[in-house]
């Protein structure tokens, strides 16, 4: 009987495959662990994260200021977004509440959106983002005091 389990699973995934699989289904169970679930407001920031990743990528190529370097501090700049959700959950469970990962995904939100409308202007597309989207993420942004960094290197 073992002889036939083995023989089916040696057919459908090679070793290599499943170990690969193992690994990153156990990555994203760690990831899921940190930041508290993968619910809605987690998955919008993580597609603004790759959106303005992406755009970012684009506006470097149409401007031909595409860096690997700026690449790398992209991603190293997405790394402490997940670190900071990590960190504000882990307070939310050690002080029994609710509120800091929510206030820390809606501030990241916002400054991922924000990026991506300056990473639209740089490509050229700038003119069909609606005024009222700027107006109020700009509005917000003042609101909760969210500022974005100085330097522009995603």
């Amino acid at each position: 009987m073992r002889k036939r389990v083995d023989n089916i699973f040696n057919h459908l995934w090679t070793q290599t495959e499943m170990l690969v699989g193992a690994t990153a289904s156990s990555l994203w169970a760690l990831l899921s662990f940190c930041v508290g679930g993968i619910d809605a407001p987690m998955k919008a920031l993580a597609v603004l994260m790759c959106l303005d990743f992406a755009t970012g990528i684009t506006a470097g190529w149409r401007s031909k200021e595409l860096s690997s370097r700026k690449g790398t501090n992209g991603i190293f700049k997405k790394m402490v977004v997940l670190m900071c959700v990590t960190m504000a959950y882990m307070l939310d469970v050690s002080l029994g509440t609710d509120m800091l990962r929510g206030m820390t995904i809606s501030a990241f939100s916002v400054i991922e959106a924000m990026s991506l409308m300056e990473n639209l202007d740089r490509m050229g597309y700038g003119s069909m983002i609606p005024n009222v989207l700027r107006v109020r993420l700009a509005q917000i942004a003042e609101e909760k005091k969210i500022k974005r960094g100085e330097d522009k290197n995603d």
